[in-house]
């Protein structure tokens, strides 16, 4: 806006100029004509009066200053006039300026999480130099190969491409995700932590220095498990040592790091990654020692082909590089570190899919945000909502002004008879519709500040917090600014010009009722449509949330939801390996089923809508594939009798048992989608599905049951096909280091989640529990957005609908005020109370029927735009349109009938004498 103002001053300042240059000149010519009037020629008249008036420029410069100084004296007056009108009319006031503050405070809000999640850089030096190689918003660990763009890498392609790139200064690593873990600080109680696996580079890449101590840097990486330090964060330091200086030296102890904290980083430094607070950062070399049982540092193609996949890299660009250059440079250096580690003895297919990966070079100065993108999305359909909301406050305030306007236009016609030109009354209306506006986003400002936090919280859910700033900074505040300013100017330019074109002698003449204008009734049925309108697409976007938000909760799940706990529990960290594991997990199920409530306990790697993701590529015994999808299959390690305690139902064949074990046939049970898709409507018992992988062999299962499809990862799309091996003969010879244990009870499962983790501690003190939820508070989360949205969007419609039904309330309130004589005539010649009453409903039943074919045309154009966000139903869902028709309809014919009924009432006698 500030290249506004200066365009404002200096056509101004040329203008103002050019007036006082012609009134000094007129001033010099009357002097002159004087006198030659007394007998001087001419010539001697100018110079004379030239030399009577003086410095030409010093005059100019005097008017200037009083020019200047009545006219900011003329501003002031305005401002004082119109907050006294305010203070004379209080309930306008507080009507006016809460509808703007509800608008102007929403969008706000809104605007600042999307700042705070979309704009903001990280607060480090030079962020715009920043790149990562891998994708900043993903996150994960996946063991295996990949085919496609690399999300992430591993340690071991971190390291080469470090040392090879030339296009950066410096490169890091850092773990993709923020770990919660269990430590002991300086020999205390169990507490948890949040902490990141960064390399040593990390503070050095990102430039970050300490509060106090050191960092750990590039000269610290030994070994694996010799450089046992740690750097806390500023907020961890207050929260958890007062600030106190002698944390230095102080130990943590987390499995099986003694880790020895080295220094604090700077105060406003959060990591790389927004929306997360980590309480510290610890080397990547300490990572076998902080997850004991893995290692995710090493990698032999000699033994297998799969990766550890989990780190995001995120460097420095050189100046004078380019991304472009970068880019092709990191094409050629991954290609060749590809070639160089996966064999020539592996097959086309296997060659296709590893030598198909490649790296995307992102710009990195906001940093990494898992589910940005997703997160972008429904901030952008809050703001639309919000500014929906806030047109329709814009149009409730103009008709209030309007009507405020047309009250008034006695004083304006006294104003008119003493001399004030229109442009100087347009001037002061136009000063009251600013104030107003600057009124309602002050006090928008207040409201967005609590409404901004609280969004953040419902945002993050239960069990994803959302750490983020939204402080007002300039961007917020500027943005407020405009939306205020633009407010003003949308509401208040039609009320001021109609308030500045009255006429005079009418104005005169009549009193504060008489006859309308309809122009002036034309423009208020406009804005009461146009509120109608939009009021109905806000109230049919809350029904098809609403109701996708009822379908999301009651999908089929393929098992009952009801009295179902998960829990989490880490082998590996408590130092089982292999077959031990087996061992331990098969000990921690035997303990859960003899708990009192529990009526059965059985576990899996992936659980179920809590975990990853495993898929591979399988040959079904006579099925051709005709493309790669056709070949991919997901796929989960479960225990005994784990169906039976999830409650999902066997289909065909048997069940996996005890009897499976690593010395008999490898086995598996599928879902129905699989069987249906590889043998077409054929018994799939005793066929076998093949998995080809290179270096790691061949793995061949022999299908010994089908059981119905459930949902193990999402509510939404259709259930992919999905085969289950035995815990006990693993995956490839792997067992998995942690499981998920499904325990069905007999009451709130909640209600023994104490006793669950006693029984686990009963089996080994030292294996962690990792988590511990319900079913119902799986689903919850899992809908948090759509339920977000649903309320906020039903909050909006209730408001949308508040604002439509009182916008029309006061049209026709104030056309029945208006219409009072033509009223009382009507009824003077034999008019009934009836035909009153359906004369002014036909009016409303008018502008109601208008905005409802508006709203619906713009709904129907409009709401393919969420078509991604609902779900078992489409844009044009019949229900959401016509539920939301119907409810508008009836606040509006009651908002309608108000003012009718009071029409109908008045007596003709008092009506005539009206005036």
């Amino acid at each position: 806006m500030a290249w506004l103002s200066r365009i404002w001053n200096t056509l101004r300042s040329h203008s103002l100029q050019k007036e006082l240059d012609e009134e000094l000149q007129h001033h010099i010519d009357l002097r002159t004509a004087d006198l030659e009037r007394g007998g001087m020629s001419h010539t001697e008249a100018y110079a004379a009066a030239t030399r009577q008036f003086g410095n030409t420029t010093l005059q100019t410069e005097r008017m200037r200053r009083m020019d200047v100084a009545t006219w900011m004296e003329t501003v002031f007056s305005d401002l004082r006039y119109a907050l006294r009108q305010f203070r004379r009319s209080p309930l306008f006031t507080a009507l006016a300026v809460l509808s703007l503050a509800l608008g102007i405070g929403a969008n706000t809000a809104i605007f600042s999480v999307m700042d705070a999640i979309l704009l903001r850089t990280l607060p480090v030096h030079d962020p715009q130099q920043l790149v990562s190689l891998t994708d900043p918003d993903q996150a994960g660990l996946w063991m295996g190969t990949a085919d496609g763009e690399r999300v992430i890498i591993s340690y071991q392609e971190f390291l080469q491409l470090r040392d090879r790139l030339t296009s950066l200064s410096g490169l890091c690593a850092m773990q993709s995700w923020l770990g919660k873990r269990q430590v002991r600080v300086a020999g205390a109680q169990q507490e948890q932590v949040s902490g990141r696996l960064v390399s040593e580079e990390y503070f050095s890449v990102l430039r970050v220095d300490p509060a106090i101590g050191r960092v750990f840097t590039s000269a610290d990486a030994k070994a694996p498990g010799q450089d046992p330090y740690a750097v806390i964060s500023y907020d961890f330091w207050q929260r958890r040592f007062g600030g106190r200086t002698d944390v230095l030296g102080t130990t943590i102890k987390l499995n099986n790091a003694l880790l020895t904290v080295v220094g604090v980083a700077e105060k406003d430094f959060k990591g790389e990654s927004g929306g997360e607070d980590p309480d510290l950062w610890i080397p990547l070399l300490m990572q076998p020692m902080v997850n004991p049982g893995r290692d995710w540092l090493h990698e032999d193609s000699s033994v297998s082909t799969n990766k550890t996949i989990w780190l995001h890299a995120l460097g420095r660009i050189k100046p004078g590089k380019t991304l472009a250059g970068l880019q092709a440079e990191v094409n050629v250096t991954f290609k060749g570190m590809l070639e160089a580690f996966y064999p020539p003895t592996m097959t086309e297919e296997a060659k296709k899919e590893a030598f198909g990966q490649y790296l995307v070079v992102h710009e990195a100065r906001l940093g990494s945000f898992s589910g940005r993108d997703d997160y972008a999305q429904q901030l952008k359909i809050l703001l639309a909502v919000a500014g929906l909301v806030l047109l329709i406050a814009c149009a409730n305030v103009a008709n209030l002004l309007l009507a405020r306007a047309t009250a008034r236009r006695r004083e304006v016609g006294i104003r008119f008879s003493i001399g004030a030109s229109r442009s100087r009354l347009f001037r002061q209306f136009f000063t009251e519709s600013l104030v107003l506006s600057v009124l309602g986003g002050l006090a928008g400002l207040a409201l967005a500040w609590l409404g901004a936090r609280l969004l953040v919280g419902l945002l993050g859910g239960r069990q994803n917090l959302l750490v983020l700033s939204t402080d007002l900074d300039w961007r917020v505040l500027t943005f407020t600014l405009t939306v205020t300013l633009l407010t003003g100017i949308l509401f208040g330019v039609a009320p001021s010009l109609r308030a500045s074109r009255t006429d005079v002698n009418q104005s005169m003449r009549l009193g504060a009722s008489g006859t309308h204008s309809g122009r002036r009734l034309t423009l208020a049925k406009v804005l009461v449509v146009g509120q109608v309108a939009i009021s109905l697409l806000l109230v049919i976007g809350a029904g098809l949330f609403l109701r996708t938000l009822w379908n999301l909760q009651s999908t089929d799940l393929g098992y009952p939801r009801e009295n179902l706990l998960q829990v989490g529990v880490d082998g590996a960290t408590a130092g089982y390996k292999d077959q031990q594991l087996v061992l331990f997990y098969q000990d921690v199920a035997n303990r859960l089923r003899a708990l009192p409530g529990v009526r059965g306990a059985s576990y899996s790697e992936l659980g179920l809508m809590t975990g990853g993701e495993s898929n591979t590529n399988v040959k079904a015994e006579g099925f051709i594939a005709q493309k790669d999808e056709d070949k991919q299959s997901r796929f989960d390690i479960v225990a005994p009798g784990y169906f039976n305690a999830v409650g999902v139902p066997l289909v065909l064949g048997r069940d996996l048992g005890p009897q499976d074990t690593t010395a008999s046939t490898h086995v598996c049970v599928v879902n129905e989608e699989l069987a249906k898709r590889f043998f077409a409507g054929q018994s799939p018992i005793g066929r076998h599905l093949t998995s080809e992988h290179g270096k790691d062999g061949t793995v061949t299962l022999e299908i010994v049951g089908v059981v119905k499809n459930l949902r193990s990862r999402s509510l939404r799309g259709n259930i992919p096909q999905r085969f289950y091996v035995p815990a006990a003969q693993g995956w490839r010879g792997r067992i998995p280091s942690a499981m998920i244990f499904e325990i069905r009870t007999t009451a709130d499962p909640k209600s023994i989640a104490t006793e669950v983790r006693k029984a686990i501690s009963s089996v080994n003190p030292d294996a962690p529990v990792t988590f511990s939820i319900s079913m119902e508070e799986v689903i919850t989360d899992r809908t948090a957005f759509t339920n977000l949205i649903a309320r906020l969007c039903g909050i909006f419609g209730g408001l949308a609908l508040l604002l439509a039904g009182t916008g029309l309330y006061g049209l026709l309130s104030y056309g029945v005020t208006r219409r009072t004589n033509e009223i009382g005539i009507r009824m003077a010649l034999g008019a009934g109370r009836r035909s009153v009453l359906a004369m002014i409903l036909q009016e409303s039943s008018v502008l109601l029927l208008l905005g409802l074919i508006v709203g619906l045309g713009v709904a129907v154009a409009t709401t393919r735009l969420i078509a991604s966000e609902l779900y078992g139903l489409s844009q044009f869902d019949p229900v959401s349109f016509v539920a939301a028709s119907v409810l508008l309809a009836a606040v509006a014919m009651v908002a309608g009938y108000i003012p009718a009924a009071r029409a109908a009432r008045v007596d003709p006698v008092r009506a005539l004498r009206h005036e």
